[in-house]
């Protein structure tokens, strides 16, 4: 089971007493790849006397945070656990487009992309635990912290649908004042950032990190920045009128393959507020990058005449994919992953790093093509139809082994494009 070697990760951690007064300090959780479902989780504990090791998805687009605490054997028996009351100043806090009451307590709801159907429960606080680095830039010591508020819903086995079953729920890092890293920022007063290092694998027992405070400094003199945007139309399946977006949007102007501009309407990257959809945002729960059907086609057509001008053989398609190719024919990059023609996500914003130009997100054949079978690789990309809410959703196999900061001090996403290029990986920590 892929949690046995992670729990023993956490178990070699050299555990020291911690003070509160640390406002430069980087704290960190482990990020675990679940291979089989290309899903991300992390894990920690929730509660005092008894605490409970939770393991939950990371989704960067829920409100909630949520899991099933019987299948946890977590319960309000834990000695800092309390409701948080409906109609009281905090749930208003939590939730201040509008609550309802689940009996006496601030009532909030449970749900996946997956799900058909949500849960309705009832919002509690609990003390939870993370990892303060001893020293900067270095995962090698680590001293444990505890987080004295932790705002979560326990749900039943419905919202466990299509959920890694190595976890039992998930833990939210949107754009909301409940979630994880608002909770660390408040707490210990760092800077409202976090930073994702998605694994391509953990199989070898090498785990990715999320940094909350900031970057690693060696990693984010690399960070190519691109300001966030508010979608005006909110995503949740439940909203109120006038709600925007929790989730993480940027403003892209355009896609390139090698260079060549791929051809589509340019409103399809805007909001359009009368139908609300458009834009593009970044997401941790959807596997692969999902695209509107015309975009799709377009960089379809591009990438093929440009894979075959490098004599890289087309195959029969194999679902959800739709351009795939002989391994035989694709040589193999040392640093980068497989030699095939380069995709750039052009983004709003001039980047000093490449002289001033229009930032941009390189994503190179590792980011970019998924290995089937032996014989068998894909374009990692998906057809997202003709009528999606989002018109591109930046999904996790382009973010693997990629930097990804969200800097909610700045309003910037922060990108190094592939860490491959510098030597190192999102699968190389080891010890948390």
């Amino acid at each position: 089971m892929a949690s046995t070697p992670f729990l023993l990760c956490f178990l070699l951690l050299i555990i020291s007493a911690f003070s509160f007064h640390f406002s430069n300090a980087t704290f960190v959780l482990p990020i675990v790849k679940d291979n089989t479902k290309s899903q991300y989780y992390t894990s920690f504990l929730v509660g005092t006397r008894p605490s409970t090791r939770v393991y939950l998805v990371i989704d960067i687009g829920n409100r909630w945070s949520w899991f099933a605490c019987d299948l946890y054997g977590y319960n309000s028996n834990s000695t800092t656990y309390h409701e948080v009351p409906c109609n009281s100043p905090k749930c208003a806090h939590y939730e201040p487009t509008g609550t309802f009451c689940s009996g006496d307590t601030c009532g909030v709801y449970a749900y996946t992309p997956w799900g058909d159907s949500l849960y309705a429960g009832g919002l509690v606080e609990d003390v939870s635990s993370l990892y303060k680095q001893a020293q900067p830039n270095s995962l090698a010591q680590l001293s444990k912290a505890s987080l004295p508020t932790f705002p979560f819903s326990c749900a039943d086995k419905g919202p466990l649908k299509g959920l890694s079953p190595h976890t039992k729920g998930v833990v939210t890092l949107a754009k909301v004042p409940f979630a994880l890293h608002s909770q660390i920022s408040s707490t210990f007063k760092v800077p409202r950032k976090f930073a994702l290092c998605l694994p391509s694998s953990t199989s070898s027992g090498y785990n990715g990190a999320v940094y909350f405070g900031g970057s690693p400094s060696y990693m984010s003199k690399s960070l190519i920045t691109t300001p966030l945007i508010i979608n005006p139309n909110s995503t949740a399946p439940i909203r109120s009128d006038g709600e925007t977006s929790v989730e993480y949007f940027i403003k892209v102007r355009s896609i390139k393959i090698d260079g060549t501009p791929i051809r589509f309407r340019s409103s399809l990257l805007s909001f359009d507020i009368k139908e609300a959809v458009g834009g593009t945002k970044i997401s941790t729960m959807d596997p692969y990058t999902v695209l509107h059907s015309e975009i799709y086609k377009a960089l379809i057509n591009v990438f093929v005449t440009k894979a075959t001008a490098m004599k890289m053989t087309r195959v029969a398609p194999v679902a959800p994919f739709g351009a795939c190719f002989s391994t035989k024919s694709v040589v193999n990059n040392a640093k980068t992953g497989p030699s095939v023609p380069i995709i750039d996500i052009i983004m709003d914003g001039k980047s000093p790093l490449l002289h001033n130009k229009n930032a941009r997100w390189r994503i190179y054949g590792a980011n970019s093509m998924v290995k089937v079978s032996e014989n068998v690789m894909c374009l990692g990309f998906v057809d997202g139809g003709s009528s999606p809410t989002t018109s591109i959703v930046i999904g996790g196999k382009q973010m693997e082994d990629n930097l990804v900061e969200i800097d909610l001090e700045t309003n910037k996403l922060g990108v190094t494009s592939s860490l491959l290029r510098m030597g190192t990986s999102c699968s190389k920590f080891k010890g948390i």
